[in-house]
């Protein structure tokens, strides 16, 4: 995608959420899951506030290169306990923690990194096995 239309798709967006949002304020957070670096760092001078990554391999060869630097980037997929390690501590916020055992490991690498990682707990409400989440109780 080129710089252009990714700029104008961004200021269509702001445009759209400011009439929508009746002056609260919005945070636009982009999923680059598949995006070049370059398109990346085109959105962010384009105004997305944060990056979504949900690929935990991609995420980490991204952020070896730098495409982060200085911005926002948060996980929003599903988090494997093997990937922990490529996620803890390089993101803001993990968006779907959805077990117990994803929990534990999460705050045994923020541990051992010194620092607390910010989570957001998936739960699933309606019971639903086919849905990832741990149980409200």
């Amino acid at each position: 995608m080129n710089s252009a239309l990714i700029e104008e798709n961004i200021r269509r967006i702001r445009a759209e959420l400011a009439a929508l949002a009746g002056g609260r304020e919005v945070r636009l957070l982009a999923a680059t899951k598949t995006r070049a670096a370059d398109e990346i760092q085109t959105a962010f001078a384009a105004g997305i506030d944060a990056a979504g990554e949900n690929r935990a391999q991609e995420f980490s060869e991204k952020f070896a290169l730098g495409v982060y630097a200085g911005h926002d980037v948060q996980f929003i997929g599903h988090l494997q306990t093997n990937k922990v390690k490529l996620v803890v501590g390089n993101v803001s916020l993990i968006q779907s923690v959805d077990s117990v055992k994803l929990l534990r490991a999460v705050e045994a690498r923020a541990a051992e990194l010194h620092i607390t990682q910010d989570i957001l707990a998936e739960v699933n409400i309606g019971r639903e096995p086919e849905k990832h989440g741990v149980l409200p109780e």
